[in-house]
């Protein structure tokens, strides 16, 4: 980031010896907030790797992850990490316990790709695809019930959305995907065009009035105590309002409400940090 002192990020890459979590809405937005942030090394980096094009942008990038998981089954859970903790007496990380070594999990995934990125011996298509998949972790690490065990990180929670109850709506969806459109009166499943237009707005709103985000000090042995760090953070959200009423004050519930209003701020203010760290 052009304003705070770091010593890796996107931008260092370029001179160094080189489940879905938010839907595509939210995803997307991340990417092209972090943007905003990008030094002209970072925007140079990204543009040589990436490659966009009129078709396939930053945000494309940053979804692309989910759009190959279910053929490449091996990543599944490379997107959240599974605390198993017990909100909403308490919550908690711990990489050891909660990050399984065969399967991985998101801190793991960012640990990988990140040294994958920065390895210039590997080859292009290795380095493009692991620069989309931090486009899209550094997203997931910031979504609270992508931090959490519990029913499958809220999959087997099911509730109601604005009177909708349709059978397949659950917790983790609602954060995933209904609260970020309802919040920017987007409708359920609308075309890319619009998304993209949608989230290119938003982004800019939270640029121009979005205040600083804690950066941590990413360096080549930093790498997991800072995703560590930014899951931790992220998964206080679940003891603090997710499932600060437990399992069965939600369960059947219609959460457009006063949830909705109080998970919001959490959602813009997850989106805000996602981009402002991904950017760095």
């Amino acid at each position: 980031m052009k304003s705070l002192t770091i010593t890796a990020t996107l931008a260092t890459l370029a001179v160094a010896p080189l489940t879905s979590a938010w839907g595509d809405l939210g995803h997307r937005t991340v990417g092209y907030l972090a943007q905003h942030y990008f030094t002209d090394a970072a925007s140079q980096l990204v543009q040589a790797i990436l490659q966009p094009t009129d078709t396939f942008d930053i945000s494309d990038g940053a979804v692309w992850p989910d759009k190959v998981r279910r053929r490449r089954e091996y990543t599944a859970g490379w997107h959240f990490i599974d605390a198993e903790d017990t909100p909403p007496q308490y919550c908690s990380v711990d990489y050891s316990r909660d990050c399984p070594g065969r399967k991985g999990c998101v801190i793991s995934a960012i640990i990988n790709q990140t040294a994958l990125l920065s390895d210039t011996s590997q080859d292009t298509t290795t380095r493009n695809e692991a620069l989309k998949y931090l486009l899209h972790f550094l997203g997931d690490v910031h979504q609270p019930l992508h931090t959490e065990a519990i029913d499958r990180g809220g999959n087997q929670i099911k509730v109601c959305f604005d009177g909708s109850c349709r059978k397949n709506l659950n917790l983790h969806e609602v954060w995933d995907t209904e609260i970020p459109n309802k919040i920017n009166g987007l409708k359920r499943e609308p075309k890319v065009d619009e998304e993209k237009e949608t989230a290119k707005n938003w982004a800019d709103e939270m640029f121009q009035s979005g205040g600083k985000i804690s950066i941590c000090d990413f360096t080549a042995s930093s790498t997991q105590d800072c995703a560590l760090q930014y899951a931790k953070e992220t998964n206080v959200y679940v003891y603090s309002y997710v499932l600060k009423d437990g399992v069965d004050g939600l369960e059947g519930q219609d959460l457009g409400g006063e949830y909705y209003d109080g998970a919001a701020p959490i959602v813009k203010a997850q989106i805000l940090a996602a981009g402002q760290r991904l950017g760095a």
